[in-house]
């Protein structure tokens, strides 16, 4: 079978399948029975909620390939779609005429991505809806993730799952719920999806994470933290590396400059926001551990200083990336705090 052409994706893994194209869903079965439930009792929205990279928008996907290959079967379970389908296919390529999927579009010029989804993308939604259904089909609108949109791109979805089309099912993928419009939330069905189990996420690395070697899949999906795409992110980028080098950074009583210098390197290098962002993450991460481990020891004091110390950051590094600071100066300085506050400072 030749190889379909994924459309391209703002937030793509190299050599991943993107959710429109996965074949096999992993987990969710609670998740995936309601959602079953909500898809029969002809209700025209459901909000996937939950962790970022958790398999909700594989989900979303599922449905809609269940959806539209005929009537839903019966039971709790989605069926996997078939790769040679042509239903699958088009589904895959962007193609299929009775399913729109929204995220972020491309830039206008140049290479790269918008930041949002734009109003314009929920035009194109109003001018699909407004055109013929295909046979008997319903039509599907997918966004991922409905937190992405501007506001009067939100605005504008808003009016029309106010006034839904008939036989129309809007699947809102979202990595938190509470960020978004309360009146876009009232008239969805909230389905919540929750992290995935160690087992889970290393069936996922095993299926498509290609050339992961077996001894690394239990530790990459034992950092992963039940996120199935953050643990590919990590095999595919050299995570279980970076997360030993952070390490032996932090634990060291005396801070590392020549391990320091290698890391920024890595975080500031031009074009590589993967490994940044991968670093970030981890460094929240290991902030959040620590500050977890002195609640449950009793030191809640402790505990809110540092979590407040690693939101703080976390505004630091959006406010760097806004006006285009040196990644590599700020992750060397954001390095220095983190080891002093973990050794006392």
């Amino acid at each position: 079978m030749e190889q379909v052409a994924w459309p391209a994706q703002h937030d793509a893994l190299d050599e991943v399948p993107p959710p429109c194209a996965s074949t096999r869903l992993v987990g969710h079965e609670r998740a995936v029975g309601e959602m079953l439930a909500i898809a029969r009792s002809g209700h025209h929205a459901i909000l996937l909620d939950g962790q970022h990279g958790i398999g909700k928008a594989t989900a979303a996907f599922h449905l809609a390939n269940a959806l539209l290959s005929g009537p839903l079967p019966p039971g709790d379970t989605l069926p996997a779609p078939k790769p040679d389908a042509a239903i699958h296919r088009q589904i895959a390529q962007g193609a299929h005429p009775n399913l729109i999927h929204l995220t972020r579009p491309q830039n206008d010029k140049g290479s790269g991505f918008k930041t949002v989804i734009t109003v314009d993308e929920v035009r194109r939604v109003q001018h699909f809806l407004s055109m013929t259904a295909s046979a008997d089909q319903p039509r599907i609108v997918i966004v991922d993730p409905v937190g992405d949109m501007q506001r009067g791109a939100a605005n504008a979805l808003l009016k029309t799952l106010e006034e839904p089309p008939a036989n129309t099912l809007f699947l809102l993928v979202s990595h938190g719920a509470s960020g978004l419009l309360p009146t876009i939330r009232s008239r969805c069905q909230r389905v919540r999806f929750e992290t995935l189990a160690d087992a889970d996420v290393a069936a996922v690395i095993t299926h498509v994470g290609g050339a992961v070697a077996e001894p690394d899949i239990d530790r990459l999906a034992a950092l992963a933290g039940g996120r199935p795409r953050h643990a590919l992110t990590l095999a595919l980028y050299g995570g279980g590396e970076l997360r030993d080098s952070l390490d032996r950074l932090f634990t060291a009583p005396r801070f590392d400059t020549a391990l320091a210098h290698k890391l920024a390197e890595v975080a500031g290098a031009r074009g590589n926001d993967t490994h940044n962002a991968l670093l970030r993450e981890m460094m929240a991460e290991m902030l959040m551990g620590r500050a977890r481990s002195a609640a449950l020891g009793g030191d809640r004091r402790n505990a809110d200083r540092i979590a407040a110390f690693q939101q703080a950051l976390g505004a630091q590094w959006r406010q760097a990336d806004a006006f285009g600071l040196d990644r590599k100066q700020e992750f060397l300085v954001a390095t220095q705090r983190v080891h002093a506050l973990m050794h006392g400072g």
